[in-house]
Protein backbone atom coordinates (compact mmCIF):
# COMPACT_ATOMS: atom_id res chain seq x y z
CA UNK A 1 0.00 0.00 0.00
CA UNK A 2 0.94 3.55 -0.44
CA UNK A 3 1.89 5.20 2.77
CA UNK A 4 1.62 8.81 3.43
CA UNK A 5 4.32 10.69 5.29
CA UNK A 6 3.68 11.20 8.90
CA UNK A 7 2.06 14.48 9.64
CA UNK A 8 0.05 15.98 12.26
CA UNK A 9 -3.55 15.31 11.64
CA UNK A 10 -5.47 18.38 10.72
CA UNK A 11 -9.05 18.99 10.30
CA UNK A 12 -9.99 19.87 6.85
CA UNK A 13 -13.15 20.79 5.18
CA UNK A 14 -14.68 18.14 3.12
CA UNK A 15 -15.52 19.09 -0.37
CA UNK A 16 -18.58 17.42 -1.66
CA UNK A 17 -19.09 13.89 -0.61
CA UNK A 18 -16.02 12.35 1.10
CA UNK A 19 -14.76 8.98 0.15
CA UNK A 20 -11.79 6.80 0.91
CA UNK A 21 -8.73 6.66 -1.20
CA UNK A 22 -9.00 3.87 -3.64
CA UNK A 23 -6.81 0.87 -3.33
CA UNK A 24 -4.12 1.29 -5.93
CA UNK A 25 -1.96 -1.73 -6.68
CA UNK A 26 1.70 -1.32 -6.98
CA UNK A 27 2.43 -0.98 -10.61
CA UNK A 28 4.79 0.82 -12.77
CA UNK A 29 4.43 4.50 -12.59
CA UNK A 30 2.60 6.14 -15.36
CA UNK A 31 4.72 8.95 -16.71
CA UNK A 32 1.57 10.87 -17.61
CA UNK A 33 0.14 10.68 -14.10
CA UNK A 34 1.98 12.57 -11.37
CA UNK A 35 3.11 10.41 -8.55
CA UNK A 36 1.82 11.31 -5.13
CA UNK A 37 4.13 13.18 -2.88
CA UNK A 38 3.98 13.93 0.69
CA UNK A 39 2.09 17.20 0.39
CA UNK A 40 -1.60 17.36 0.90
CA UNK A 41 -2.04 19.50 -2.16
CA UNK A 42 -0.52 16.89 -4.38
CA UNK A 43 -2.75 14.28 -2.83
CA UNK A 44 -5.69 16.46 -3.46
CA UNK A 45 -4.66 16.92 -7.08
CA UNK A 46 -4.39 13.21 -7.40
CA UNK A 47 -7.87 12.83 -6.03
CA UNK A 48 -9.18 15.52 -8.35
CA UNK A 49 -7.64 13.70 -11.29
CA UNK A 50 -9.94 10.78 -10.75
CA UNK A 51 -12.71 10.80 -13.30
CA UNK A 52 -15.99 11.94 -11.96
CA UNK A 53 -19.35 10.99 -13.14
CA UNK A 54 -21.28 13.80 -14.69
CA UNK A 55 -23.92 15.13 -12.46
CA UNK A 56 -27.35 14.03 -13.55
CA UNK A 57 -29.34 16.72 -15.25
CA UNK A 58 -32.43 17.67 -13.43
CA UNK A 59 -35.59 16.55 -15.14
CA UNK A 60 -37.67 19.41 -16.41
CA UNK A 61 -40.67 20.11 -14.35
CA UNK A 62 -43.83 18.86 -15.90
CA UNK A 63 -46.14 21.65 -16.79
CA UNK A 64 -49.71 20.79 -16.08
CA UNK A 65 -52.10 22.00 -18.78
CA UNK A 66 -55.40 23.20 -17.52
CA UNK A 67 -58.22 23.12 -19.99
CA UNK A 68 -60.08 26.40 -20.31
CA UNK A 69 -63.38 26.42 -18.58
CA UNK A 70 -66.26 26.65 -21.04
CA UNK A 71 -67.97 29.93 -21.03
CA UNK A 72 -71.45 29.97 -19.67
CA UNK A 73 -74.28 30.93 -22.04
CA UNK A 74 -75.04 34.56 -22.44
CA UNK A 75 -78.29 34.18 -20.59
CA UNK A 76 -76.43 32.90 -17.51
CA UNK A 77 -74.06 35.87 -17.64
CA UNK A 78 -77.02 38.21 -17.72
CA UNK A 79 -78.88 36.27 -15.08
CA UNK A 80 -77.76 38.68 -12.40
CA UNK A 81 -79.10 41.58 -14.43
CA UNK A 82 -82.69 40.27 -14.21
CA UNK A 83 -84.34 41.04 -10.91
CA UNK A 84 -85.38 38.02 -8.92
CA UNK A 85 -89.07 37.15 -8.89
CA UNK A 86 -90.61 37.33 -5.49
CA UNK A 87 -92.50 34.15 -4.66
CA UNK A 88 -95.80 35.02 -3.02
CA UNK A 89 -97.34 31.55 -3.26
CA UNK A 90 -96.21 30.36 0.15
CA UNK A 91 -93.04 28.60 -0.94
CA UNK A 92 -94.65 25.97 -3.20
CA UNK A 93 -92.91 26.39 -6.54
CA UNK A 94 -95.07 23.95 -8.40
CA UNK A 95 -98.29 25.72 -7.45
CA UNK A 96 -96.80 29.00 -8.55
CA UNK A 97 -96.00 27.67 -12.01
CA UNK A 98 -99.46 26.18 -12.46
CA UNK A 99 -101.14 29.38 -11.40
CA UNK A 100 -99.07 31.32 -13.92
CA UNK A 101 -100.18 29.03 -16.77
CA UNK A 102 -103.89 29.07 -16.03
CA UNK A 103 -104.62 32.10 -18.23
CA UNK A 104 -102.84 30.43 -21.18
CA UNK A 105 -104.86 27.23 -20.78
CA UNK A 106 -108.09 29.16 -20.59
CA UNK A 107 -107.12 31.24 -23.61
CA UNK A 108 -106.31 28.13 -25.65
CA UNK A 109 -109.64 26.57 -24.69
CA UNK A 110 -111.46 29.69 -25.81
CA UNK A 111 -109.57 29.66 -29.11
CA UNK A 112 -110.66 26.08 -29.73
CA UNK A 113 -114.27 26.79 -28.85
CA UNK A 114 -114.56 29.80 -31.17
CA UNK A 115 -114.29 27.85 -34.50
CA UNK A 116 -116.86 25.32 -33.26
CA UNK A 117 -119.32 28.09 -32.48
CA UNK A 118 -118.72 29.66 -35.90
CA UNK A 119 -119.38 26.34 -37.70
CA UNK A 120 -122.57 25.76 -35.70
CA UNK A 121 -123.80 29.25 -36.49
CA UNK A 122 -123.15 28.83 -40.22
CA UNK A 123 -124.91 25.44 -40.21
CA UNK A 124 -128.00 26.83 -38.51
CA UNK A 125 -128.08 29.74 -40.96
CA UNK A 126 -127.85 27.46 -44.02
CA UNK A 127 -130.57 25.13 -42.71
CA UNK A 128 -132.85 28.09 -42.04
CA UNK A 129 -132.35 29.46 -45.56
CA UNK A 130 -133.05 26.04 -47.11
CA UNK A 131 -136.24 25.61 -45.08
CA UNK A 132 -137.46 29.08 -46.02
CA UNK A 133 -136.75 28.45 -49.70
CA UNK A 134 -138.53 25.09 -49.55
CA UNK A 135 -141.60 26.59 -47.92
CA UNK A 136 -141.67 29.47 -50.40
CA UNK A 137 -141.43 27.10 -53.37
CA UNK A 138 -144.19 24.93 -51.92
CA UNK A 139 -146.49 27.93 -51.56
CA UNK A 140 -145.95 29.01 -55.16
CA UNK A 141 -146.58 25.54 -56.54
CA UNK A 142 -149.92 24.92 -54.80
CA UNK A 143 -151.92 27.51 -56.81
CA UNK A 144 -150.59 26.05 -60.06
CA UNK A 145 -151.66 22.52 -59.23
CA UNK A 146 -154.68 21.33 -61.24
CA UNK A 147 -157.90 20.93 -59.27
CA UNK A 148 -158.82 17.35 -58.38
CA UNK A 149 -161.45 15.76 -60.62
CA UNK A 150 -164.99 15.64 -59.34
CA UNK A 151 -166.11 12.35 -57.90
CA UNK A 152 -169.33 12.40 -59.91
CA UNK A 153 -167.46 12.78 -63.21
CA UNK A 154 -164.97 9.96 -62.58
CA UNK A 155 -164.97 7.34 -65.30
CA UNK A 156 -163.39 3.89 -65.49
CA UNK A 157 -159.97 3.55 -67.06
CA UNK A 158 -161.39 1.58 -69.95
CA UNK A 159 -163.55 4.49 -71.14
CA UNK A 160 -162.16 6.32 -74.20
CA UNK A 161 -160.74 9.82 -73.90
CA UNK A 162 -162.33 12.25 -76.36
CA UNK A 163 -161.10 15.69 -77.44
CA UNK A 164 -161.87 17.94 -80.39
CA UNK A 165 -159.14 19.59 -82.42
CA UNK A 166 -159.45 23.35 -83.01
CA UNK A 167 -160.33 24.60 -86.49
CA UNK A 168 -156.80 25.88 -87.09
CA UNK A 169 -155.29 22.40 -86.53
CA UNK A 170 -154.53 19.81 -89.19
CA UNK A 171 -157.62 17.73 -88.42
CA UNK A 172 -160.77 17.93 -90.47
CA UNK A 173 -163.83 19.52 -88.88
CA UNK A 174 -165.54 17.14 -86.48
CA UNK A 175 -162.48 14.86 -86.09
CA UNK A 176 -162.64 13.22 -82.66
CA UNK A 177 -159.41 12.45 -80.82
CA UNK A 178 -160.18 9.14 -79.11
CA UNK A 179 -158.32 6.02 -78.01
CA UNK A 180 -159.84 2.84 -76.60
CA UNK A 181 -159.31 -0.88 -76.87
CA UNK A 182 -161.64 -1.10 -79.91
CA UNK A 183 -161.37 2.23 -81.76
CA UNK A 184 -158.56 4.77 -82.18
CA UNK A 185 -159.25 8.04 -84.00
CA UNK A 186 -157.75 11.47 -84.47
CA UNK A 187 -154.45 12.92 -85.65
CA UNK A 188 -152.16 11.78 -82.84
CA UNK A 189 -148.38 11.80 -83.62
CA UNK A 190 -148.29 8.05 -83.01
CA UNK A 191 -145.22 5.87 -82.52
CA UNK A 192 -144.08 2.26 -82.79
CA UNK A 193 -145.51 0.78 -79.58
CA UNK A 194 -148.51 -0.89 -81.27
CA UNK A 195 -150.39 -1.13 -84.56
CA UNK A 196 -152.66 1.95 -84.25
CA UNK A 197 -149.72 4.09 -83.12
CA UNK A 198 -147.66 3.04 -86.15
CA UNK A 199 -150.58 3.88 -88.51
CA UNK A 200 -151.04 7.32 -86.89
CA UNK A 201 -147.29 8.02 -87.25
CA UNK A 202 -147.39 7.10 -90.97
CA UNK A 203 -150.40 9.35 -91.73
CA UNK A 204 -148.93 12.29 -89.78
CA UNK A 205 -145.63 12.03 -91.72
CA UNK A 206 -147.69 12.02 -94.95
CA UNK A 207 -150.02 14.97 -94.27
CA UNK A 208 -148.26 17.14 -91.64
CA UNK A 209 -144.51 16.56 -92.10
CA UNK A 210 -144.94 15.91 -95.85
CA UNK A 211 -141.85 13.65 -95.77
CA UNK A 212 -141.63 10.33 -97.57
CA UNK A 213 -138.57 9.36 -95.54
CA UNK A 214 -140.38 9.99 -92.23
CA UNK A 215 -143.28 7.86 -93.44
CA UNK A 216 -140.96 5.03 -94.58
CA UNK A 217 -139.30 5.05 -91.11
CA UNK A 218 -142.33 3.24 -89.62
CA UNK A 219 -142.47 0.67 -92.43
CA UNK A 220 -140.78 -2.73 -92.23
CA UNK A 221 -137.72 -3.11 -94.52
CA UNK A 222 -139.16 -6.20 -96.27
CA UNK A 223 -142.56 -4.58 -96.81
CA UNK A 224 -144.22 -4.17 -100.23
CA UNK A 225 -144.96 -0.52 -99.46
CA UNK A 226 -143.16 1.79 -101.97
CA UNK A 227 -139.79 3.32 -101.16
CA UNK A 228 -139.36 6.75 -99.59
CA UNK A 229 -138.86 8.60 -102.90
CA UNK A 230 -142.05 7.13 -104.39
CA UNK A 231 -143.98 8.10 -101.26
CA UNK A 232 -142.53 11.60 -101.58
CA UNK A 233 -143.85 11.89 -105.19
CA UNK A 234 -147.35 11.10 -103.95
CA UNK A 235 -147.02 13.71 -101.19
CA UNK A 236 -145.95 16.36 -103.68
CA UNK A 237 -149.18 15.80 -105.69
CA UNK A 238 -151.21 16.59 -102.58
CA UNK A 239 -152.14 20.24 -102.00
CA UNK A 240 -150.25 21.94 -99.20
CA UNK A 241 -152.46 22.50 -96.12
CA UNK A 242 -154.61 19.45 -96.67
CA UNK A 243 -156.31 18.29 -93.47
CA UNK A 244 -156.97 14.72 -92.46
CA UNK A 245 -158.52 12.44 -89.82
CA UNK A 246 -157.96 8.74 -89.11
CA UNK A 247 -160.28 6.14 -87.55
CA UNK A 248 -158.74 2.69 -86.85
CA UNK A 249 -160.46 -0.57 -85.89
CA UNK A 250 -159.24 -4.15 -85.78
CA UNK A 251 -160.12 -6.21 -88.89
CA UNK A 252 -160.48 -10.00 -89.09
CA UNK A 253 -158.64 -12.44 -91.33
CA UNK A 254 -155.15 -11.07 -90.82
CA UNK A 255 -152.03 -12.86 -92.14
CA UNK A 256 -150.09 -15.07 -89.71
CA UNK A 257 -147.87 -13.21 -87.22
CA UNK A 258 -149.40 -9.93 -88.45
CA UNK A 259 -152.38 -7.81 -87.48
CA UNK A 260 -154.92 -6.43 -89.97
CA UNK A 261 -156.52 -3.02 -89.38
CA UNK A 262 -159.39 -1.22 -91.08
CA UNK A 263 -158.53 2.47 -91.52
CA UNK A 264 -161.09 5.11 -92.53
CA UNK A 265 -159.07 8.08 -93.80
CA UNK A 266 -160.71 11.46 -94.27
CA UNK A 267 -158.88 14.25 -96.11
CA UNK A 268 -159.90 17.75 -97.06
CA UNK A 269 -157.96 19.99 -99.42
CA UNK A 270 -158.07 23.77 -98.92
CA UNK A 271 -161.40 25.10 -100.19
CA UNK A 272 -162.74 21.58 -100.83
CA UNK A 273 -165.13 19.17 -99.18
CA UNK A 274 -164.00 16.30 -96.93
CA UNK A 275 -163.54 12.96 -98.68
CA UNK A 276 -163.43 9.61 -96.83
CA UNK A 277 -162.04 6.33 -98.15
CA UNK A 278 -161.11 3.00 -96.56
CA UNK A 279 -157.70 1.24 -96.36
CA UNK A 280 -156.55 -2.08 -94.92
CA UNK A 281 -153.15 -1.86 -93.26
CA UNK A 282 -151.22 -4.77 -91.77
CA UNK A 283 -148.61 -4.43 -88.99
CA UNK A 284 -146.04 -6.74 -87.44
CA UNK A 285 -144.44 -6.50 -84.00
CA UNK A 286 -140.82 -7.62 -83.72
CA UNK A 287 -138.73 -7.10 -80.61
CA UNK A 288 -140.01 -3.81 -79.17
CA UNK A 289 -141.18 -2.12 -82.40
CA UNK A 290 -144.37 -2.37 -84.43
CA UNK A 291 -144.02 -1.50 -88.15
CA UNK A 292 -146.30 -1.43 -91.19
CA UNK A 293 -146.02 -4.35 -93.61
CA UNK A 294 -148.72 -3.55 -96.21
CA UNK A 295 -151.36 -1.05 -97.38
CA UNK A 296 -154.32 -2.07 -99.54
CA UNK A 297 -157.38 -0.19 -100.74
CA UNK A 298 -160.73 -1.15 -99.23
Amino acid sequence: MLRLPAKQPQKRKRRGIGRRAPHVPHTAADPGVPSPVGSQEEWQRWLDYAPQRPAPKPEPEKVRYREPRPEAPAREEKRDLVPAIIDRTGGNRGLGLRRARRPEVQASGANRLLPVLIVLGVTVLVVSVVLLAFRASGKTKHPLAPPPPAASGAAPSSAPTTTTEPVTAVATPGCVQSRSTDVVSGTDPGGTTDGPSAILAFERAYYVQRSGYAARAVVAPDSAIPAADQIQRGINQLANGTRYCVRITRAPNGPPEETRWEVQLTQQEPGGDPQTFTQYITTRTSSTRTLLTGIAAG
